[in-house]
């Protein structure tokens, strides 16, 4: 009895079964046998590119497509253009032919172009238009670019000029002087007397020196030097005074030197720095609260090939009165493989401390992270496409631009937290405008002319981002 049970309780059980089954009119697995699925051609679009989506759901009969931007289509392999950048999410939903449903979604972006954010200056055809320096006017807070100018055309002399940008960031130019042998490096001293004091880099793969230029406020030159020995980098301002900092030629021998000037730029106090045993050079300097610290380096000059060897970053530790207390090799170096000509050594370098103490340097397409006693942390070398690159401290971060069209944002041990490729080759530096950041930059491009054709050409742009590395319109620095 007991079995004969429990075979009407199973075949009443099965029954009841089927009789649901069939007021559905589908079975539980016929169910699950539909699937809501698309593919997209890719996952990042330009603005106004075609974005194909290809259906690979299964046992579905009509297609609702919602686009994320107010479009919809209920083809099954449909296509969308976006005309506005940002992330969008796609939506489908498939139904089978008993009405039953399934979703899938999936989020693209689409990208701005980069070109839309910035500001192009206008430059004749069949010229390089190279920004070497940029910083802000102390006496009116303007910004301020040189630029060396290239007529690729008639080749004639390039030539190098002040360019200066109000709020309207509309450049009026002012001509320097003629290029002088190879520059890649180049500065302003804003004198205590008013004029201007401006400094090129000027090298051969033999010749190690530099020209300076003295304007006063009507751009009249009071006062020109062009050096075959002597190469100083940069200054910082003490008072109405400036500290110098390069390299000299002292008895056959290139050695670190400091020098002092007074408003007028006159020079009352030069010091030779004997650092390691052979060539030396003083390319960036701060000032902390015991001292200085310098970013240099030390190298062999021969008179052969090649006329720079050896070559190897340095940290230099000073005290209050530019007394060397310590030496620290950056030993993790690559450059002594890089570095073979004077031509090598002009481009920009900086070192910046960060707030906890870690130093950071950067030149010749080489990032060194230290503590703040010099002892090695992290070494990054990018291929050098060229030297005119930008650093810049955020306080616990940094941010530097790099030759393959990159700006990179890193923590304070020198590991990599963001970047934005930019579509620039060249920054001289960045400045921080009302808590965001602005730049000037080269970028290459093609120029035709009738009769000649296609040349390539460097011009230059204005751009702007936030801290975090989001482009941003370049007037917004105003705001």
């Amino acid at each position: 009895m007991k079995n004969f049970y429990a075979i009407v309780f199973m075949s009443f059980f099965a029954l009841s079964c089927t009789k649901e089954d069939d007021k559905e009119g589908n079975t539980p697995d016929e169910e699950i046998d539909l699937t809501a699925c698309f593919t997209a051609s890719t996952d990042t679009i330009a603005l106004g590119e075609a974005l194909q989506l290809t259906n690979c759901s299964e046992n579905a009969v009509i297609f609702s497509y919602d686009f994320g931007n107010n479009e919809i289509s209920n083809q099954e392999s449909p296509s969308v253009t976006y005309q506005q950048g940002g992330s969008f999410t796609i939506t489908l939903v498939v139904y089978d032919d008993q009405k039953h449903s399934k979703t899938f979604t999936k989020t693209i972006f689409v990208e701005t172009p980069v070109e839309s954010y910035y500001l192009f200056p206008e430059i004749p055809l069949g010229y390089n238009g190279l920004p070497i320096e940029l910083g802000i006017d102390p006496l009116n807070g303007n910004i301020f670019y040189l630029e060396k100018t290239e007529d690729l055309v008639n080749l004639t002399i390039s030539k190098f000029y002040y360019k200066e940008l109000g709020t309207n960031l509309i450049p009026t130019s002012n001509y320097i002087t003629d290029q002088q042998f190879n520059t890649e490096n180049a500065y302003v001293n804003f004198l205590g007397n008013g004029n201007k004091n401006i400094h090129f880099s000027r090298t051969l793969p033999e010749l190690y020196g530099s020209q300076e230029i003295t304007l006063n406020n009507s751009w009249a030159l009071t006062a020109t030097l062009s050096s075959a020995t002597k190469y100083l980098y940069g200054y910082l301002k003490e008072g109405a005074n400036s500290i110098f900092f390069g390299t000299q030629k002292d008895n056959g021998t290139y050695k670190a030197v400091i020098e002092n000037r007074n408003a007028n730029g006159d020079a009352f106090d030069v010091q030779f720095k004997t650092v390691g045993s052979n060539n030396a050079v003083l390319t960036d300097m701060i000032k902390t609260s015991t001292g200085y610290i310098a970013f240099g380096a030390t190298f062999d000059k021969n008179i052969i090939l090649p006329f720079i060897s050896n070559y190897s970053p340095i940290l230099v530790f000073f005290d209050t009165n530019f007394t060397i207390t310590k030496t620290v090799e950056l030993s993790n170096s690559v450059l002594g493989t890089h570095i073979s000509e004077a031509n090598h050594l002009n481009g920009a370098y900086h070192l910046i401390q960060l707030s906890n103490g870690n130093l950071a340097t950067y030149g010749n397409g080489e990032l060194n992270i230290t503590d703040s006693d010099g002892n090695h942390i992290n070494t990054h070398y990018f291929n050098v496409d060229n030297k005119i690159q930008a650093m810049i401290s955020l306080g616990d971060t940094f941010i530097i631009s790099t030759g393959d069209g990159y700006l990179r944002k890193f923590d304070p041990t020198g590991t990599e937290i963001k970047k934005l490729n930019y579509k620039g080759s060249f920054i001289p530096e960045i400045l921080e405008i009302n808590d965001k950041l602005f730049f000037v930059a080269g970028y290459r491009t093609k120029d035709t002319i009738l009769n000649i054709g296609e040349l390539s050409v460097v011009k230059t742009f204005y751009g702007a981002v936030d801290k975090d590395l989001n482009l941003i319109s370049v007037e917004s620095i105003f705001n």
